[in-house]
């Protein structure tokens, strides 16, 4: 067993402890299974900002008439779009790649780690061990309970950046933050798109008047229906479709699209490590539960992100 001054699980937001540990000379373990830079480098905002960004100027090459500016919209590169993403992720993680590579401080441990005792981590065949342990492990898609959705396949924001050309039809399952972003990007771009989500307002967690202006904005470019909750999935003719339920009428109707995105919200990756095994404490919804100062149930051991 390898013991360390300090653990991070989670190389995204985690990285700045890791670095900041190692700089003040502690020697300091990273895990995660994914590249370094976490979801936000590598899935997350760092790609979807750059993607929105091509998306903005669109829109207001379109909208410029109303001042004045007349101009014409010729064609969008889509491919020039996503390598201009890949160049901006990939910099940013082999940047952080050669600065873990050339410390002797840092080991990075590039697999799934999950607890097996107090303080200690099982990693491949590896155990580590340390009474400062930092988890910054992040979250997944909720993929919610829609019947035979296994079957038509899907996309989420883990793998719509893979994408080699953007879908003539696309119907986004959701109304926040992930949903509002990739719809705003995909109709930019000239994919029809249908926005289901089952909350009466596109991003709930916003005043009500920024609700009612984005979805009366948002409506001018595609298809918003809120207050639908999507129950079923299906398959026919070459397209895909989720049927749902409206929230008011009690009524169902069918949304059909090249492809589904299911961008429903997300879920703590803290189920992955264990954390009860070390005697960390989740909540009803699977997330770790930390004091005003980040510190978990368990002495030394913190979360973030």
């Amino acid at each position: 067993m390898k013991k360390y001054d300090l653990i991070v699980v989670g190389s995204g937001a985690g990285m700045n402890v890791a670095a900041n540990a190692a700089n003040q000379g502690m020697h300091v373990a990273i895990v995660d299974s994914g590249p370094l830079g976490g979801t936000c480098l590598n899935r997350g905002c760092i790609p979807s900002k750059v993607l929105l960004y091509p998306a903005d100027v669109i829109r207001t090459l379109q909208e410029a008439s109303r001042i004045g500016v007349h101009a014409t919209l010729d064609r969008v590169d889509y491919d020039l779009i996503v390598q201009r993403m890949w160049k901006i992720v990939l910099d940013g993680r082999h940047e952080m790649e050669r600065g873990v590579a050339h410390s002797d401080a840092i080991d990075f441990y590039n697999q799934v780690g999950a607890f097996v005792s107090d303080y200690t981590l099982q990693v491949g065949t590896k155990k580590i061990r340390s009474k400062r342990i930092v988890i910054a492990s992040g979250a997944r898609p909720t993929i919610p309970p829609i019947a035979g959705l296994d079957k038509t396949g899907y996309l989420t924001s883990a793998t719509l950046f893979d994408l080699p050309h953007p879908p003539k039809s696309l119907i986004i399952v959701g109304g926040g933050t992930i949903a509002v972003e990739f719809a705003h990007f995909f109709s930019a771009i000239g994919t029809q798109v249908t926005l289901v989500g089952r909350n009466p307002k596109l991003l709930p967690g916003e005043e009500p008047e920024i609700c009612a202006l984005l979805e009366r904005e948002m409506s001018r470019y595609l298809e918003v229906h809120t207050n639908h909750e999507a129950l079923s999935a299906q398959t026919q003719e070459g397209l895909k479709s989720i049927t749902a339920r409206d929230g008011e009428t009690g009524r169902t109707r069918a949304f059909a699209g090249k492809e589904i995105l299911i961008a429903a919200g997300r879920r703590s990756n803290a189920d992955l490590l264990k954390p009860e095994r070390t005697g960390v404490e989740t909540d009803e919804n699977g997330w770790i539960v930390v004091d005003p100062y980040l510190q978990t149930t368990k002495p030394g051991i913190y979360a973030l992100g």
